[in-house]
């Protein structure tokens, strides 16, 4: 998959050195605290003797409960300068919460496309990786650095207005 454009996706900041889906760990997270069941559209369990990937794409499909299932693409890469630069200048303007001190202990950012600036599925799906890679998220277009708290607030608003 070729890198998204920057404002066609949210960032979550990964507290991993690699880009490994624990698939089975990361379904049991959205079931238990988002009331969703995430699966890969194809499988992405490495050989025993392959190392772990330090970019990867995968493809989830994403099945809130009550709500029409969808596939969101993502791309995970090793962090750079920039996306700690705009980590950091999110924070700022919004006081300075921490999230961008949390988003400089992370090595990877697992970038979630979106297919509309309101996307309820990928935001849903960026909250859960959040939540299970212990990292924020940051939503480029709004110049937004925000943790699962806030991302689940914002869902609530989006399924709320949407009816999904």
């Amino acid at each position: 998959m070729a890198a998204p454009r920057r404002e066609d996706v949210l960032v979550v900041f990964a507290q991993r050195a690699d880009a490994r889906v624990d698939i089975d760990a990361w379904n049991a997270y959205a079931m238990r605290f988002f009331a969703t069941r995430i699966g890969l559209t194809t499988d992405k369990r490495p050989a025993s003797d392959q190392a772990a990937p330090r970019n990867d794409d995968a493809s989830f499909v994403v099945a809130p409960d009550g709500a029409p299932p969808g596939v969101r693409s993502t791309l995970a890469r090793p962090c750079e300068a920039r996306d700690y630069a705009l980590a950091d200048a999110a924070d700022a303007r919004r006081g300075g919460t921490g999230l961008a001190l949390l988003a400089r202990r992370c090595g990877m950012v697992w970038l979630v496309v979106r297919e509309a600036a309101a996307d309820p599925l990928a935001l849903r799906l960026s909250a859960i990786l959040a939540g299970a890679l212990l990292g924020p998220i940051l939503d480029p277009a709004a110049e937004e650095l925000f943790g699962v708290k806030t991302a689940r607030a914002k869902l609530q608003a989006l399924t709320s207005t949407s009816g999904n």
